[in-house]
This record gives structure tokens, sequence and C-alpha cells, in this order.
């Protein structure tokens, strides 16, 4: 075989494996357990709450505590991200949050919380062991 043949056989085999590794889909974060979050609000405080979620496959439920109250969450995981969403009851008003993180590792994420008419509020997160 001359080395222009196997020059393009070696670029044809780096590109089949390129593009099976590509398609290949993602590993999910688990995200299944209990969360302690810290929420950094506008007047420079934080909130703590804590976060308990189940997860199966891409799909996340759980509840979400804090000193506003109790609420059910739901949310779908892509790769090491999660996206979610929540309400809290603030006297008969319903506040709408939507929140998206980040895994920094298997028991850290962060990310950011929007908060219907309050803005974008930053939170980190630390699982429980």
């Amino acid at each position: 075989m001359s080395f222009s043949r196997r020059l393009l056989a070696s670029f044809s085999l780096v590109a089949v494996v390129a593009s099976v590794a590509a398609a290949a889909p993602r590993i999910l974060a688990d995200l299944t357990g209990k969360w302690n979050v810290t929420v950094a609000t506008p007047d420079g405080g934080t909130q703590p709450s804590v976060m308990t979620l189940t997860q199966k496959g891409d799909s996340i439920t759980g509840t979400l505590e804090s000193q506003l109250g109790s609420a059910p969450m739901a949310g779908v995981v892509q790769g090491d991200t999660v996206k979610f969403a929540f309400q809290l009851d603030m006297g008969g008003q319903q506040l709408v949050i939507n929140g998206v993180g980040a895994m920094k590792d298997k028991d850290n994420m962060n990310g950011a919380l929007d908060v219907a008419g309050m803005g974008t509020m930053p939170f980190t997160a630390v699982r429980q062991p």
C-alpha cells in the first residue's frame, strides 16, 4: 500500500472514530439526593434552603424548602446542566422561579435563579452526605 493510501486510510479511520464519539450520548449527572442551597439575594445577604431531588433518566422532581415555604419542583438534566422550575406562594401570589445550574463535580453545583419581577440571583448547592 502506498504512503498516500495509508495516509488516506488513517484520516478515514480518525474521522469514523470522531463521528462515533460525537454521536455517543453524554453521560447525565446524577442529582438524586438532598442539596444544601445558598442563594445570593439582591440586598447582599443569602437565603439558605434544602432541595430534595429524585432523578429518573433526564427528568428530575423534588421539593425546595426554605424560610419562604416549601414548593414542588420539576426539571430536566442535559449532560452536566440542570434546568428546573418551581413556584412559591408569597401572600397569595405565586412567585415563579426558573433555575439553571451546572455540576462542578458530583457533589457541587452552581447556577442562577430567574425570579419573576426580581431579576437573577446566583446560587450554589452542595449535596448532603
